[in-house]
């Protein structure tokens, strides 16, 4: 008769299945592909409940996200606001405990579940690619209005080039793996796909993918080569962009739209349609908000409320898309509640990276470090989807630390 722990295993790994899906096509399968993985750690409630008094450090760093905005709705008059920011937010440490409390996988399913969700972002840039083929004129001049490629995710690109940057370094993580696993010809098909993934995140054009891509490639450079080597870094890279200019037409107009947003914005005009107008517009926003409410912020619930009085006062002359919240997780957390929700923000991400297992390993570190650098400017712990990304990510690379079966190709790190 089978125990439980092969069923949690079974669901577990349906659950993984069906948000691979959901990340690269649908909100809905997200949701319902995480509610599966909540679900396979529940048993655990019951048979290991001394587990559930002692979770690793680390999780408490995700617990420590969710807690004040979770603690300002005692200060937000907007109920229904406040509890759909805290339905996101409680993704934060559910998700990352159920990663903890997870059955065990053996290798070779865990490098299937990669290969699979390496393959479908693959299928996913070929769609893109092919909505630009179709609409090759129409297309090449709406990069000069703040649109890319149709990406599968809501459409939404900055998220799915975050998704294609993350997939590039989970498959390099895991290269040792496949190289055990499977023949050379295999090898050379997920070499050529990875390089893929590189370049059309220039064809998407779409700053998040670009950027955190050469961060990546600068650190790894920096932190792996030697001296020599390290001075041709940053040569090397701009010759790569140079020839993403010359090469790809996407590439260059998208260029080109970002210069002239920048000079927009840096003369004090913002513009509808201007992206990084838009951006630096909420983060006057939050700082005038947030020097207002200093001590406990204006609370969660209330948070798009106060943005939309402060847009009406002083972005009236702009679209209504152009009203955004602080795209800035600092901004935004401080705004929501105060500088006390800054410290623990600060602690919890903190927290998360320092008591990770992995934490020496300089993949890790990229994955970890590029979404950080992502917050300054974009929200990675406020919508449904970028929340999942960002727990998913991190989870799933240490996975393979603490949960995968045999020690040949687990790739263990020392722990310092």
């Amino acid at each position: 008769m089978r125990d439980i722990e092969y069923y949690r295993t079974q669901l577990f790994w349906l659950g993984h299945t069906v948000l691979m899906i959901g990340l690269v096509s649908s909100k809905a399968l997200i949701s319902f592909g995480t509610s599966i993985i909540v679900v396979s750690s529940l048993p655990i409630l019951v048979t290991e409940f001394k587990k559930i008094l002692s979770p690793r450090t680390q999780i408490f760093g995700f617990l420590l996200l969710f807690i004040m905005p979770f603690i300002s709705g005692l200060w937000s008059s907007n109920v229904s606001d406040w509890l759909a920011s805290v339905q996101n937010k409680v993704l934060l440490p559910a998700l990352a405990w159920s990663y903890y409390l997870a059955p065990k996988l053996d290798s070779k399913r865990f490098a299937y579940l990669n290969l699979f969700q390496f393959g479908l972002v693959l299928l996913a840039s070929v769609y893109s690619l092919m909505s630009y083929i179709l609409h090759i004129d129409q297309l090449s001049h709406d990069y000069l209005k703040a649109k890319t490629l149709t990406v599968l995710l809501s459409d939404d690109h900055v998220q799915f080039s975050l998704l294609v940057f993350i997939t590039i370094v989970m498959m390099i993580k895991d290269w040792p793996r496949f190289k055990i696993l499977f023949p050379k010809s295999v090898l050379m098909i997920i070499a050529i796909g990875i390089l893929w993934l590189f370049i059309y995140l220039h064809l998407l054009g779409a700053k998040t993918g670009i950027l955190l891509s050469y961060f990546g490639i600068l650190v790894y450079w920096m932190y792996t080569s030697k001296w020599i080597y390290k001075v041709l870094a940053l040569p090397t890279i701009a010759i790569l962009l140079v020839l993403a200019y010359l090469l790809f037409p996407t590439f260059k107009n998208r260029f080109h739209y970002t210069l002239y947003d920048f000079n927009q914005y840096s003369h004090g005009q913002i513009i509808n349609g201007l992206t990084d107008g838009a951006r630096v517009l909420s983060w006057k926003a939050g700082i005038e908000i947030a020097t207002a409410h200093p001590l406990i912020g204006v609370g969660y619930g209330d948070m798009n409320d106060v943005f939309m009085d402060w847009h009406q006062i002083h972005s009236i002359h702009l679209e209504k898309y152009n009203w955004l919240q602080p795209s800035n997780e600092w901004l935004m957390y401080l705004c929501g509640s105060g500088i006390l929700g800054v410290l623990l923000l600060s602690i919890a991400l903190w927290l998360i990276f320092s008591k990770s297992l992995c934490r020496n390993e300089i993949l890790f570190k990229i994955l970890f470090s590029a979404q950080v650098l992502m917050m300054w400017y974009e929200v990675n712990l406020t919508g449904h989807i970028s929340i999942v990304i960002f727990v998913w990510s991190i989870c799933w690379y240490q996975y393979a630390v603490m949960k995968v079966e045999d020690n040949k190709t687990a790739m263990l790190v020392p722990v310092n």
